[in-house]
């Protein structure tokens, strides 16, 4: 009897953890993906905004994202994004747009519950928005002329230890369909649940995410993988993500370089509303 209760418990609590609400991706970060994706015929509408200071005598900047990503099914998200910036003492710009995919290989939660990523960038050399970072840092984007078309691809691994923890990596390759180049990456870290209350209404918080994320570039086709400061920039973030019970979420953090090669500090903020 000792061992069937505990059986029962333990099908119970898998089937909770299973059957319970996710976030589409990203939960409280901004570039670290875990293997959470849309459920079949949700839309996510969101508007993500950047404020960075560069250093290095460089101008400062706002860079905004427009998102609108749907459940085509519950393994496969498909997501559209676009793309605008204005540097200090200049004109408000579009950026650019991309298109993005997410696929869930598997559909139960299998160990690390892989995702692949495919994106299709077409982006103009001034884009700011650090959707993420690859490759070297020594060369500047701004010397480069026309539109640049690139393929991002990531393998994306997720586990959840409990219901309240989830661990993720994202591998990132980055191809230059103009140079055949590619760039590499890397984006770690976690999700931590806070605070959740399933009974809230209206305006009332109903969830509290705590994401912390690190990443940064890992070298290139042309010069090989290098994790060096002097040429790769590397990034921590932290950050908190709050939902609300009427279907609102807002997301602040603050992303800090850690190499000499990166910009000095972003404030992120993200603000989103799902149609279920």
């Amino acid at each position: 009897m000792k061992k069937s209760a505990m059986s029962g418990r333990t099908t119970f609590a898998i089937l909770a953890l299973a059957s319970s609400p996710v976030s589409a991706g990203n939960e409280a970060n901004f570039v670290l993906y875990n293997q959470n994706v849309q459920t079949t015929g949700e839309l996510e509408v969101e508007f993500l905004s950047d404020f960075s200071n560069v250093g290095d005598d460089e101008p400062n900047y706002t860079a905004q994202i427009i998102e609108l990503e749907y459940g085509a099914t519950d393994r496969w998200t498909t997501a559209l994004y676009f793309e605008g910036m204005k540097e200090q003492g200049g004109d408000y710009q579009f950026g650019g747009w991309r298109w993005e995919n997410r696929f869930r290989v598997f559909d139960d939660n299998v160990f690390l519950n892989p995702v692949l990523y495919a994106e299709y960038e077409q982006l103009q050399p001034e884009h700011k928005y650090l959707f993420e970072v690859v490759g070297r840092a020594g060369e500047e984007e701004g010397e480069e002329e026309g539109t640049e078309h690139e393929l991002e691809t990531r393998l994306i691994l997720g586990q959840d230890l409990n219901d309240r923890l989830n661990l993720a990596f994202n591998w990132i390759n980055e191809a230059n369909f103009d140079d055949g180049e590619w760039e590499f990456g890397y984006a770690a870290g976690l999700n931590y649940k806070l605070f959740e209350d399933e009974k809230r209404q209206g305006w009332e918080v109903k969830e509290l995410i705590l994401g912390l994320e690190l990443y940064g570039g890992l070298g290139d086709s042309s010069e090989g993988l290098t994790v060096s400061g002097s040429e790769t920039a590397q990034y921590a973030g932290l950050n908190l993500k709050t939902e609300f019970a009427n279907g609102f979420e807002f997301g602040i953090g603050g992303t800090f370089g850690l190499t000499g090669v990166s910009e000095n500090a972003l404030l992120r903020t993200s603000l989103s509303y799902e149609f279920e």
